[in-house]
């Protein structure tokens, strides 16, 4: 399983504070000895601020105007969400507070993410380095904007079908995991009241967390109508729970029911599997929730893992992720394009997971499924076809074509020519692969080809379907993606990355793009 950095994790706490004021800067202690002010109404608003109304094109409905009737956003007709939002089975998303789409509402050119992807080097702003951003957005006015920008992000996970975020927080004045809490909430409600926040409550003192600190936090959220519940009790879901034992969480659970708080627990543990836990924690969780693995040939983790929860009696979240590539020590894990993210998610219907969880949204120094400046809305939309069939329980139906790309802008091993403290590797898990992937939703039988320069790679499919095809990456072009039919060719998308000859530092993420003839993002 890739590990996570715990100490990083808490240190972002003050290292990633969102800056009171519009353009101010973050000062780690600011605040510190004060308790965070925090108001939610029973409704979920926020107690300052109003509802934020912009819209965002990932919401679109299924035509594009001046288009053909057929056009639409997705290869397939997806579910209204009402049919989705009904069914039984749910998907959520990590979301990870330190990095919304803005931190400081400044334009995208000056702003604090400009900042962190100029940092963008392999160890050697340790921290403090991101390849990708969310997708930029003009300077808003108001002072809600934070709240606006929570709104888009909603109406994001709504158009793939998500039923909610996971919200991760721990109480530090001024940390945006806690105060940026209520914003999201409002933002839930504005846009759609049935979009549900499932608390996260992370131990960031570790061995030394204190329940109590946990206990206040939700009697001050409580009344929040918009809090994930499972039978009128609320869900907390926190990341490694196992740094303390189930005891412990069955105390914090016992101590908030007798405030007259129902909660159940959905521990999202950073290692083991339901079969390893079972016997110390079974009669404290409602299920089981791994962080997960990022490759094609763990995937059946997530089939395995819910049967083995099932067998216990209980629920399973399966972990879906599109890839992990950390800049701050230099590991990332061969996902092979959208590989790791399809092979989770079949393997998750598989196994008859109950819910799954997207990790993460938004945490752009690991792993993010976001749409965002570098994939656009790809990754987005894949998911979209998975929770469409994860819901109604049947693979959908393709009534137009789509064609995605998926290619790193170097060769893993590639020399590089500038400084960083640490170069990139594959700890374990699959080995890295050269390869420029193709994933085309098909309507009907066609050709697929892939061009990079003189380099020509074609494959014939005979019927409608979803089709992944590869070639070797050639640095020193530009991937163009093609569908012919008839010699003719139906639709063409050309990457926007290019395939670099020459590297100053190292790239390892995976690059982007693609959709539907119609576009409509």
């Amino acid at each position: 399983m890739a590990t996570v950095d715990i100490a990083r994790r808490a240190a972002l706490a003050l290292l990633l504070l969102l800056p009171a004021g519009c353009g101010s800067t973050p000062d780690p202690t600011a605040g510190a000895s004060s308790e965070p002010s925090l108001s939610v109404a029973a409704d979920g608003s926020a107690a300052a601020g109003s509802p934020g109304a912009s819209a965002s094109a990932s919401a679109a409905a299924s035509a594009t105007p001046g288009k053909p009737a057929s056009c639409g956003l997705y290869a397939f007709d997806k579910p209204s969400t009402a049919t989705l939002r009904s069914a039984k089975k749910k998907a959520f998303a990590y979301y990870f507070p330190p990095y919304p789409v803005s931190i400081d509402n400044k334009s995208a050119s000056a702003d604090y993410w400009a900042k962190w992807r100029a940092n963008g080097v392999p160890g050697v702003h340790q921290g403090d380095g991101v390849l990708d951003r969310p997708l930029t957005r003009s300077v808003r006015s108001g002072s809600d904007w934070r709240q606006q920008d929570f709104a888009t992000e909603v109406r994001q996970a709504i158009a793939i079908g998500l039923d909610g975020f996971i919200w991760e927080y721990h109480s530090v004045s001024s940390d945006a995991r806690w105060t940026q809490l209520p914003a999201m909430l409002a933002a839930a409600k504005s846009v759609d009241p049935g979009f549900r926040i499932m608390l996260s409550p992370d131990l960031q003192q570790g061995a030394d967390t204190s329940p109590d600190q946990i206990v206040t936090d939700v009697l001050k959220v409580k009344d929040a109508a918009n809090l994930y519940k499972v039978d009128g009790s609320i869900v907390l879901a926190p990341f490694y729970p196992e740094r303390k034992p189930a005891a412990w969480w069955t105390g914090v659970r016992t101590t908030l029911a007798g405030q007259g708080v129902k909660t159940v627990l959905v521990p999202i543990f950073l290692s083991g599997s339901p079969a390893t836990r079972s016997a110390e924690w079974n009669s404290a969780v409602y299920g089981y929730s791994l962080w997960g693995n990022r490759w094609v040939s763990g995937a059946d983790t997530d089939r395995v893992g819910a049967q083995q929860a099932h067998a216990a009696g209980r629920a399973y979240m399966a972990p879906i992720a599109f890839e992990d590539d950390r800049l701050y020590d230099g590991r990332y894990w061969e996902s092979s394009g959208s590989g790791a993210l399809r092979a989770m998610m079949e393997k998750a219907i598989a196994g008859d997971a109950d819910w799954v969880a997207l990790i993460t949204w938004n945490d752009y120094t690991e792993s993010w499924v976001a749409p965002s400046v570098e994939r656009g809305y790809a990754v987005a939309d894949v998911m979209a076809y998975y929770t469409a069939w994860l819901k109604t329980g049947k693979r959908p139906g393709l009534v137009r074509d789509a064609l995605y790309y998926f290619h790193r802008s170097q060769k893993a091993a590639a020399a590089f020519t500038g400084t960083q403290t640490v170069t990139m590797k594959v700890p374990y898990g699959d080995p890295a692969v050269d390869r420029v992937e193709l994933l085309a939703y098909l309507a009907g039988a066609g050709r697929l080809v892939i061009r990079q320069g003189s380099q020509v790679s074609t494959k014939d499919v005979t019927a409608a379907g979803l089709v992944s095809f590869t070639a070797a990456l050639v640095p020193g072009t530009t991937p163009v993606f093609e569908l012919q039919r008839g010699g003719a060719v139906v639709q063409r998308v050309t990457s926007r990355t290019p395939i670099r000859t020459a590297v100053v530092h190292q790239d390892l993420m995976y690059h982007a793009g693609g959709g539907t003839a119609c576009g409509g993002h």
